[in-house]
């Protein structure tokens, strides 16, 4: 084979088009890289430079005057809920306490409201809440409740507050008071005072998830 030879069919090797195909899917990924991290920076200044994530905690926010009820519910999910119904119990706001939880968890939250001064013949327990939309239908069955007539003091967490009241009134409760636990909420308040970054970056996992189980409950037609 002569020079020439050899020169061109180097030259044959290294100049051979790639595959359409090849090419196409190579900038799809580009693409997709660029959406990517388009997206990414859209988020991020959302999330920890605009003013969306104080709006959107601000919005959990359902507060209602505090008066005495029938009942006070204390729904799953801390035993600062137990011992916040204890003090409005003790104050004089209503004439009996539910716990709600599944199971054990049900038992274990009567046994601290016993534990912290609530009288037993005054606690009642549904057993059978293993979730949110679980807890209007069966504190009426296991606790006599009238949903339409009885007033009620709901007492949960904050972010839990606006979604805990959706489903109560859908299930026809028409008397519901919405109450955070009283020290939660004197320590919130001095937090959320400066809405700065690092309260950001911890609300933002309790945001994502209290947004996320609106939009299922919504869809699921909870709420």
């Amino acid at each position: 084979m002569n020079t020439t030879d050899s020169a061109d069919c180097k030259h044959e090797h290294t100049d051979v088009p790639q595959p359409p195909g090849k090419r196409r899917s190579g900038r799809r990924l580009l693409r997709w890289g660029e959406h990517c991290l388009a997206a990414g920076v859209l988020i991020g200044l959302a999330v920890f430079v605009s003013p969306i994530p104080k709006w959107i905690y601000s919005a959990f926010d359902c507060p209602d005057e505090l008066r005495p009820a029938k009942y006070i519910i204390c729904l799953g999910g801390g035993y600062a809920r137990v011992i916040e119904g204890v003090r409005l119990l003790e104050e004089g706001y209503a004439e009996k306490m539910v716990v709600s939880n599944l199971g054990a968890a049900a038992e274990k939250m009567r046994d601290v409201a016993i534990e912290w001064g609530a009288p037993a013949d005054r606690i009642m327990i549904d057993r059978e809440s293993s979730r949110t939309a679980d807890h209007p239908d069966a504190v009426a069955r296991n606790a006599g409740i009238d949903p339409a007539n009885d007033e009620c003091i709901i007492v949960t967490s904050y972010t839990h507050l606006r979604r805990a009241q959706a489903v109560f009134a859908k299930a026809g409760y028409r008397h519901i008071i919405m109450r955070e636990v009283r020290w939660d909420r004197q320590a919130r308040l001095e937090q959320d005072a400066k809405f700065g970054l690092g309260r950001r970056l911890t609300l933002a996992p309790q945001m994502l998830y209290a947004c996320a189980a609106w939009v299922e409950y919504w869809v699921m037609g909870y709420i």
